[in-house]
């Protein structure tokens, strides 16, 4: 797949360092990505902190029900945290709390997997103006994968 198609979406290949969500990335020899993600502390969020394999996207709604798929289980504490697991052309969403204590909210990190690695692109999540674009922006990286299979 050409991977400057994707840039349209504004996604940029995963790079793992303490500013980003990533905390590693793997590759398994069945050729799937894995990879540590920091959800972040919840007690700093504006809602729920969770990630998702995305199956499909449903537009008609407004909140993360429109995003369909699997949960990723996660792990609770002060700081929250999953293992996302991907096979190349699947994507994946995680909900990040982004912000300080006197300036909480969060983004929504979008995940896609392709043969050379992990791509990512963040959207707002904070108001339904933000949800609405990122579900929209996930419909269509979505539809672009199908599309070119």
């Amino acid at each position: 797949m050409d991977t400057e198609k994707l840039e349209k979406f504004g996604l940029k290949k995963v790079v793992v360092d303490e500013n980003s969500s990533v905390r590693s990335i793997d590759r398994l020899p069945d050729g799937r990505w894995v990879l540590r993600v920091v959800l972040g502390d919840s007690r700093k969020a504006t809602s729920k902190l969770w990630a998702k394999k995305i199956k499909s996207v449903d537009v008609s709604k407004e909140n993360g029900y429109a995003l369909e798929g699997e949960f990723y289980r996660t792990e609770r504490g002060k700081i929250y945290a999953t293992e996302i697991i991907l096979k190349p052309r699947e994507v994946a969403v995680a909900v990040i709390q982004d912000g300080s204590w006197k300036h909480p909210g969060q983004r929504m990190d979008v995940f896609v997997a392709l043969e050379d690695g992990v791509y990512t692109v963040s959207s707002g999540w904070d108001s339904k103006g933000d949800k609405i674009k990122t579900i929209y922006l996930v419909s269509e990286i979505l539809n672009f994968l199908n599309s070119s299979k």
